[in-house]
């Protein structure tokens, strides 16, 4: 019985798999060539096309096995660890085998990302919050974007960190040009595991980028969302001229851009921390506020937005130059906090320019400088415009009381409410009441009506438009000026139509119809004689 053979051997295979383990090599057996040469053969296949290495990412909702309150997902790490039937059919392309091919092709860039790296004339000290930073931004899935940007050439090394942030960290990095030549770059990481930036709701709703709704319950789609938004308002900012970095590529939630800073790597200081000479403070302070103004005015009438976390800790300053960064939470001009949002960064941006000794403007004169379609938004002119502020502001306004009324205006400023459409005035009696007694100008939103409404009148430039105006002179007379401020001109006459008339008039119109007929009756010609005229002319005809 032993030494029988089964019916069905001829169908058994000719090798031996075990799970976990491989072919058996004790076995004198043949492995299919299909099968031998399948990791050797997709593996220059992947460093050939990069666009394969996609298919790492193609997966937005993992979470990596935590539930949307932070805790472990136990259903889903055990699915995950179910194993397959045998009988199932596995896709032809993508499968387990590639995607891990992928990873070994990637991870040979593993070294090229030191981030406990030093600069140049820098001592290697480490910190306990580096290695934390790491742990909360760089995790495997964001170590392979890197290792994706390194093998696509956009960067070729990743060091340590420039700056921290509630929301996401940004490394240093080193790209090479055709000449062999250092080219600096920074790369800002979003944080994805832990969300310290949580009050992102006022800065969505009402954003049309996140019109469905920004999705709480996944974290990764909700900061994939976050960092296109950075990377469409800085190429707005920077397309306009505004100095600020220069976006060059955004891949999920990590985004390259310029370095701001030195050849060796140093950035340039926070104007918080930046180092002004004692002996030229003054003078610099107050050219870097003029400054700051114009580019607050360049941002919303030009690229039509508003920063929204605007301070010193959000601008870099060389070379009395400043750089606009930060601007994941900036909003368009039509946001519905967009108001709110811009009083906000004219506060903080004043705040600190007034502990520097700078003699600075009104809120509500920066309000209405930045938010005013007229004037210009282009160098020199924006600079005088705003030298004019302060030469137009009265002379009593560096009085110590005019000091105090300046602060408890502006303070009443902040607080006020300012409506974004005509549709959202609170009280339009009141507003048109003021307007009527010229004080339309004083209206915070005077930026929405026109000018004709807005500006006050005299009785000069009334008879003056009354004059040029060709249409307006009823009669040629010398009372014609009079008449023109006669409001009987604009009074209803009375009422037309047969139905409004008098029982005298409608008598009268009656009586002067018939004898219109009778009239015409006399010289009508007889029936029979027109009958003989016409039957005459026919015969002739004939």
């Amino acid at each position: 019985m032993e030494g029988t053979t089964s019916p069905a051997a001829p169908l058994e295979p000719s090798h031996t798999y075990t799970n976990n383990r491989g072919y058996d090599d004790s076995i004198n057996q043949e492995i299919p060539r299909t099968l031998a040469t399948a990791g050797s053969d997709s593996l220059p296949a992947a460093e050939e096309d990069d666009s394969d290495f996609d298919d790492i990412f193609e997966d937005d909702d993992y979470d990596e096995g935590l539930d949307p309150n932070g805790e472990p997902d136990l259903s889903r790490n055990y699915n995950r660890q179910k194993p397959l039937h045998s009988n199932q059919q596995k896709p032809a392309a993508n499968t387990i085998s590639n995607v891990d091919d992928q990873i070994s092709a990637l991870s040979k860039h593993a070294a090229k990302i030191r981030l406990d790296d030093v600069k140049d004339t820098q001592s290697r000290d480490k910190d306990k919050a580096d290695r934390a930073t790491s742990e909360q931004v760089l995790d495997q899935r964001t170590r392979m974007i890197l290792y994706q940007l390194i093998n696509r050439g956009v960067i070729s090394e990743v060091h340590g960190a420039i700056s921290t942030g509630k929301e996401a960290n940004v490394y240093g990095a080193l790209t090479y040009n055709d000449d062999g030549t250092k080219l600096h770059r920074a790369v800002k990481v979003y944080k994805t595991a832990i969300l310290s930036f949580k009050d992102r709701e006022r800065y969505i709703t009402g954003e049309h980028r996140f019109k469905s709704g920004a999705d709480k319950g996944n974290n990764r789609k909700m900061v994939k969302l976050w960092a296109e938004k950075e990377f469409r308002n800085l190429r707005r900012i920077h397309s306009a001229g505004i100095a600020c970095p220069e976006p060059i590529q955004l891949k999920i939630h990590v985004l390259v851009m310029a370095f701001l800073g030195d050849r060796r790597g140093w950035a340039y200081p926070r104007l918080r921390d930046a180092n002004i000479p004692t002996e030229e403070s003054e003078q610099i302070w107050r050219g870097l506020y003029i400054q700051l103004l114009g580019m607050m005015r360049r941002m919303y009438q030009i690229c039509k937005l508003v920063h929204a976390d605007l301070s010193e800790y959000n601008i870099l300053y060389h070379d009395k130059q400043l750089y606009i960064i930060d601007v994941s939470q900036s909003v368009e001009h039509d946001h519905p906090r967009s108001s709110e949002f811009l009083r906000m960064d004219i506060k903080n941006t004043g705040d600190f320019f007034r502990r520097q000794g700078v003699d600075t403007l009104a809120d509500r004169v920066i309000f209405n400088f930045i938010t005013s379609p007229a004037g210009p938004v282009e160098e020199p002119a924006l600079k005088e415009s705003i030298e004019n502020l302060y030469a137009t502001r009265s002379e009593s306004a560096t009085d110590e009381q005019a000091v105090a009324e300046q602060e408890v205006d502006n303070e009443v400023f902040r607080q006020q409410y300012i409506p974004q459409t005509l549709e959202q005035v609170y009280d339009i009696e009141k507003d048109a009441e003021r307007i009527g007694h010229g004080e339309g100008d004083k209206l915070v939103y005077r930026n929405l009506l026109a000018d004709q409404v807005v500006l006050p009148k005299n009785a000069e430039d009334t008879k003056e438009e009354d004059q040029s105006d060709e249409g307006a002179a009823l009669d040629s007379s010398d009372d014609s000026d009079d008449d023109s401020d006669d409001e009987s001109r604009f009074l209803k006459g009375p009422p037309r139509g047969k139905r409004f008339e008098d029982k005298e008039e409608k008598k009268q119109r009656k009586q002067a119809a018939k004898e219109e007929k009778t009239e015409k009756r006399k010289e009508k010609m007889p029936k029979h004689l027109k009958k003989r005229l016409v039957a005459a002319t026919s015969r002739k005809k004939k």
